[in-house]
This record gives structure tokens, sequence and C-alpha cells, in this order.
């Protein structure tokens, strides 16, 4: 029988065994990848999508700003890059860019996250695969994978080396679910606070970097959102702060462009006339056309500005070394040394530095804004300026409130207070008391902030808050001063402190009710105790209800006050704090902003806290504010504050002219208190007495 075989019927050539093949590929494995940088890899081998609006080869040149946060994926000894800006600018082409880079060039595990798992597919349907698509060194190293491959998913793309893996920020899960080198951040100012209750997405996220520590990188990007609680503002503010110098064509003088040197001229009515805009230099104060703000943008030098100290001082950065891999860095005045660290390099751009976008159009924007109202403004900062928007004007900065610090202690009663009230904040494993001085002029003193440890469901800690109530303060005349009246917070452990309450019966202490009210500090008292048919026992437990809006409001005008110059009279509701205050405490005290919220036409506005910090020391203020309008602070006439000044033996200069029957003497208690300050504060008068006849 003949056997014969057709040429179709041969099976192929297993390809290890084609010589060609082989000698191919171990030539390219010998062959050490191209050494470049984003910026090089960008303008050698990407080509834009013809979705782009500048469809083709890439050219950084076109928005020079994005050259400096690009050169930083690769400068040695930058760990984490920050990029905070504008949006429509940069920082997606930034992202892919590093993203290309290190798929083709240095191939490693990637992870991009998201805000949410619908975000993850967007992109990775509308921006990389597009690039995939257009980049042929790209789209030869995926090859022709289907969705249905194991290896290429629509969240899940392997390339020879490693692979790029996209995800939402609200998964643990998916955050920890594997190690990874490269880690790209988008729009984190959206993540939630935590990842389903395990902790902060990036934190998450970086933590699977650890095996890759030495060589790892994490971009963070997004557009800020709101001071105080803006994911890309805290991260800016702790990288070296970098920022985007130009020269001017007049003087020559470097700056960063900052929205405060626009210029704009208003017609009669008040209104701005866009047509008018320019910028105006720094140095110089000359403005510069359109076309010189263009010819300024071809050169950017990205600074590091940070504060740092070295040789014992103090510095802003003045000196730059010479530009290496897009950045200068910032030197010290006296010894020349490279004084702020490189490991986090942080960026900010506005729109400013778009070539697309004129200085005209960018103030048109805000004049739209200006008239549309703050929803609108704060779009315009967040998304034009890169500028986080400040809702609770209201809240003064800590750090100005903390330079402000009297000269007394902690414990210690000044002066000019006159009477004590003490506010009690109820946690879970602690109780927070504060004790507050008010006297005249509405001036206030916090006179000690104390921290009770235990269980609020068992009773030793409340006995520890009972013993308090015994103590004494001493004040600057020598006389002891008790708490006229404590206020405990009855909104989150109820039953605890309303059986509490009851059992100091014959005693200064009430349970508090704090409510959104900006009506007024006091807004009465609320009975709790009912009869069975519902009525209202007229001896029963009552709450004293204190709006805390209110008080907060007017608790932030007082802190935003200056201390007068020497010898001038301190402002109408000034807040004194002692030396040895704590910055935490005046972190609390300073913790909370006024918020305003547009829902369905409707404006809102509402107290949130500032970043996540603790307020307990606010709360305390808030009780005892309230105690003090209970009590009739606010109304308070002359006579009854001579009558608080006699109680503490305090002698006033009567007004000239001022009849001597015009102020009845104090009257106080026999045997109280007050009447045992009376009596030592004569003592020491007839003492001193004796001594001058003598």
């Amino acid at each position: 029988m003949f056997n014969s075989t057709s040429a179709s019927s041969e099976s192929p050539r297993p390809t290890y065994l084609d010589l060609t093949s082989l000698e191919r590929s171990w030539r390219k494995g010998l062959t050490p990848a191209p050494d470049l940088d984003v910026v090089e890899w960008a303008e050698e081998y990407r080509k834009l999508s013809k979705e782009s609006s500048n469809g083709g080869r890439f050219v950084t040149a076109r928005v020079e700003v994005a050259r400096g946060p690009m050169l930083a994926a690769t400068e040695p000894g930058v760990a984490t890059i920050t990029l905070m800006a504008c949006t429509q600018l940069l920082k997606t082409t930034v992202i892919e860019n590093i993203l290309g880079r290190f798929i083709h060039i240095d191939p490693c595990p990637i992870l991009v996250v998201q805000p949410k798992d619908d975000a993850a597919e967007t992109f990775s349907k509308d921006r990389l695969a597009p690039m995939i698509r257009d980049t042929k060194v790209l789209r030869d190293l995926f090859g022709d994978a289907k969705a249905t491959d194991a290896g290429a998913t629509l969240t899940h793309k392997q390339f020879p080396g490693g692979h790029v893996t996209l995800v939402g920020s609200n998964s643990p899960t998916n955050l920890a679910m594997r190690p990874i080198r490269l880690l790209c951040c988008d729009e984190i100012d959206k993540y939630p606070l935590s990842a389903g209750g395990e902790g902060p997405p990036i934190d998450l996220a970086e933590e699977r970097q650890a095996e890759f520590k030495t060589n790892s990188l994490s971009v963070r990007a997004c557009s800020p959102t709101v001071t105080g609680r803006s994911a890309i503002e805290a991260s800016y503010d702790e990288s070296d702060q970098r920022k985007a110098f130009v020269r001017c064509p007049h003087c020559e003088h470097w700056h960063p462009l900052e929205w405060e040197q626009v210029r704009f001229d208003k017609d009669e009515g008040g209104k701005i006339r866009a047509e008018t805009a320019r910028y105006e230099c720094v140095g110089c104060d000359k403005p510069w056309t359109e076309s010189q703000r263009l010819v300024a943008l071809r050169k950017i030098e990205w600074r590091q500005t940070r504060a740092f100290t070295c040789c014992g001082e103090n510095q802003v950065p003045e000196r730059w070394a010479p530009e290496a891999h897009g950045v200068r860095r910032a030197l010290c005045l006296h010894c020349g040394t490279m004084a702020v660290p490189n490991d986090h390099a942080g960026f900010v751009a506005s729109k400013l530095y778009a070539p697309k976008q004129t200085i005209r159009e960018t103030v048109a924007k805000f004049a739209r804004a200006l008239r549309r109202g703050p929803e609108a403004l704060r779009t315009f900062f967040n998304t034009q300026l890169a500028r986080t928007w400040k809702e609770g004007a209201d809240a003064p900065d800590w750090q100005d409130v903390y330079t402000r610090r009297d000269s007394y202690l902690a414990g210690t009663v000044s002066r000019g207070v006159l009477i004590l009230f003490g506010g009690v904040d109820v946690q879970k494993d602690r109780l927070e008391v504060s004790v507050w001085g008010f006297g005249r002029n509405r001036e206030r003193w916090l006179i000690e902030h104390r921290v009770l440890p235990g269980d609020t469901n068992r009773a030793p800690v409340w006995k520890d808050l009972e013993a308090m109530f015994g103590e004494t303060w001493e004040h600057e005349s020598g006389a002891d001063m008790t708490v006229r009246d404590w206020g405990i917070d009855s909104s989150g452990f109820t039953a605890e402190v309303y059986a509490f309450v009851r059992s100091q019966a014959g005693r200064p202490v009430h349970a508090v009710d704090g409510q959104d009210s900006y009506a007024a500090a006091f807004l009465g008292v609320g009975a709790k105790d009912a009869t069975p048919a519902g009525k209202k026992l007229r001896r029963g437990l009552k709450t004293i209800r204190v709006g805390a809006s209110f008080a907060k409001q007017e608790l932030m005008g007082c802190l935003a006050l200056q201390r007068p110059s020497e010898g001038k009279p301190y402002p109408a509701g000034f807040v004194h704090l002692p030396r040895d205050v704590t910055e935490d405490q005046v972190k609390q005290l300073t913790a909370e902003e006024l918020v305003t919220h547009v829902t369905r036409g409707r404006t809102r506005r509402e107290w949130v806290p500032i970043g996540g910090r603790r307020n307990e020391v606010l709360d305390c203020a808030n009780y005892a504010r309230g105690l003090a309008a209970m009590r009739g602070w606010d109304r308070w006439r002359e006579t009854h504050w001579r009558e608080l000044e006699g109680a503490l033996g305090i002698e006033r200069d009567r007004p000239a002219g001022l009849p001597e029957a015009s102020v009845p003497e104090a009257v106080v208690a026999a045997g109280s208190l007050a009447a045992r300050n009376l009596q030592r504060a004569s003592a020491k008068r007839s003492r001193v007495r004796s001594r001058t006849t003598r």
C-alpha cells in the first residue's frame, strides 16, 4: 500500500525548533531595555488616540507644565508623586504616560485605583484601551487577547513581566488582593474615608507595595475640594510642595502664576469686565499680553517651596540648586545643602498654565461663578484654580488661635473671671470636662480641661466626676471659686446621664440637650419625666436646651479676634487660653466649620468636623456657654457685676461723680463660700491698714 502525505496535512514545526525564531528571541533577551524617562518614552512611542483633541504624536511642549510631574516618575529618591491640578490639563495624561512607560520598559505589577468600580471600567475602556490600541509597542505587548482570556479582561490585563489591574476604592478585597509595585490613584478626593471599614483606601493599597519597597512608586492625582477635608490637599501639604515658576517678559523675575496677580476692571454697576482681564507680574507689576503669557509658558521651572529648618533656623526656600530631573531642589541659605527631601514630590497647577484657555476666559468663568453663588464659586476654585474651597469661613486656623495664648496657667483663675461654668462631654470610654470662666465685656477664659478615663457604663468614672463638683479654683485675688453650674451632654448616653443627674439632686448639675439652632445659646428647659398618661411632671427631671449652632458660630467669631497691642483693652468677646494649653485642645476647640449645602434648591447650613478632628473641647465650651446664658451672663447689669466682684473681694475704682449709694453693697448668704471670701478679703485689708498706721 502506498502511503503519501500532503503538504496540507503536515503538522507545523514547533516554535522551539525554528532556529530563526530562537535566535531572534535570544538576541531580544540580551538587548537591554531603553533607558528612557517618561517624557522621552512618550515623545518616542506614544501616539494619541483619535478621540483626543491632539491626535497623533505626543508632544510635551504642547502642555509644558506636565513635563515636571512626568520626570518625577524616574527621579532618583522619589517614592510618591502628588498631583493637585485643575481639570482637563494634565492629570490623566501624566498617569497614562507613566503607565505606558512602565508597561513597555520597566514591566511590573500595576494597580490603578478609581473612586468606584464603574469608574475603573470607564477608565479601562476610554483611556487605557485606546492608548494600547494606538501605541504600537503597547499593542505588540498585549497582543490580540480577548476579554474572554484569563489574562485580558476589562479590569485586569496581563503583559510580559507584569499586569495592570483596575479597581474601585470602595472594595478592600480588591485593594489588598495582590502585591504591586506601581500604584496610580486617580480622583482621590472622591474616595470613601474607609474602604469597607478597614481603613483609608490609599493606605490599604500602599501596604501591597511592601515587597517592592526599594523601587515602588505611588502616584496620587485629583483636583482639590474642601479645605480640611481634601485628601489631595493633605497629600500635597506632606510633599516638598513644588510650584511651577515662569519668567516675566519685562523684568525676568521668576515666580509661580497666582490668581492674586490677575487684574480686571469693573463697570459702574460693579460687574466684572472680562475683556479687561490681564496678568501682572508680582515683581514689576507690569501687565502681560496673552502672547507674552504663552511665551512664558514655554520655559517652566519646578522648584521646591516647602519651608524647612536648617542650621538652627526656620527658612522659606530662596535659593535653589541647578535643575536636575526636572526640579530645582531648595538649598539652605547658610550651608548650601539640599534641605528639603524629595521622596514625596508634590505638584500644583491651575488653568493659568493652560495654553488653550486665555486669562480673559478664566476671568469670565469667575464672573459667572460670582453671579451663580457659593456652589459655582466653589467649583471655580476647585476646577480652575486647583485650590480648596474654605466653606467654613467662620472657623479660624488653629495655629493662629494657638499663638494668641495668655500668660496664665491651666487650673488658675485670672482676675477678670467672675463666675465659673463647667461642661462635660460623654464618650464610651471617658468623660471630658472643661471649666470655663466668664467675666465682663463678654470675655471668657478656659480654666482647665480634664479627661476622666473609664467606662461610662460603670460607676467609677462618674465618682471621679462627682469628686470634681467639690473642688475649688483659686482666683488671682486669693479667693476660692466653685463652679456655678455643671452641664452634662445627654445626647449619646442618655440613660446613664439622666441617672447620674438624678443622683445629684440638690446640686447645680444639669443634663444638657444640644440642638441645631441659631436662635440663642439658651433655648429653655425641657421636662423629661411624665406620668403614665403622658403628662409632664412639674418636679421631674429637666434638661437644659442649648443652641449648639449659635454657640459654635459665636465662639468661632470670638476666636478670630486678634490680641490687642500692649496697654489696649481686649475686644468684646475675646477668648483667653492658658499658656500651657495643648495643640490638640486648640485643634478640638476649632474642630468644626460652617458648611452651606444646596439640596433641591434649598440652602442648608450645618457644622461639620474639619479633617476628622475630635471636638470634645468645643462641645464642652458650648455647654458652659449655654449655662452662662441660662444664668443671664448676656444681660447682667453693673450691679450684678459688682456683686460678683464683691464676693471675690475685688475692689474696683468707683467712676468719678458716681454717688456712693448708686452702687449697692453685695448681699451674700451667711456661711457661704462668698461670705468666707469676703471675710478673708476684709481681714487682708485690715492687716494692710494696721501696717500702714504703725
